[in-house]
C-alpha cells in the first residue's frame, strides 16, 4: 500500500514539473501579446506627444527628449514594461516618414 502512494506522489509531482515549463512559456506569450496589441496605442501616443513637442520647442533633440520622458512617464505610471530603444527607434522613423511626405525644406 505504502508502494503505491509513494509511486502516485511521483507521478503527480513528474505531472507538475512537467507543466512548470509550459506556464512559464504561456505567461512569456501573454504578456508579448499584451505588448503588441498596445503597440497601436503607443504609435498614438508618441505621435500626438510629436505634435505637441513640436510647438512647444525649437530644435529636433528638445522635442525628441521631451516625447521620450512623456513615454517613459506614461509606462511608468501604469506600471508597463517598455523598450525605450524602439521607442526612439519609432520616433527617428516618424521623422524620417514626415520629411519625405512634406518633402525637405
Amino acid at each position: 500500500m505504502d508502494s503505491n502512494v509513494v509511486n502516485i506522489i511521483i507521478s503527480i509531482l513528474s505531472g507538475i514539473a512537467a507543466c512548470i515549463p509550459l506556464v512559464v512559456q504561456l505567461v512569456k506569450y501573454v504578456k508579448q501579446s499584451v505588448q503588441e496589441k498596445n503597440w497601436k496605442q503607443l504609435l498614438t501616443l508618441v505621435t500626438n506627444l510629436m505634435e505637441e513637442a513640436e510647438k512647444k520647442f525649437a530644435t529636433g533633440a528638445e522635442r525628441k527628449e521631451w516625447v521620450m520622458s512623456m513615454v517613459k512617464a506614461s509606462a511608468d505610471t501604469v506600471n508597463y514594461p517598455i523598450d525605450m530603444d524602439e521607442v526612439s527607434k519609432l520616433i527617428d522613423s516618424l521623422c524620417d516618414m514626415s520629411k519625405i511626405v512634406n518633402g525637405k525644406k
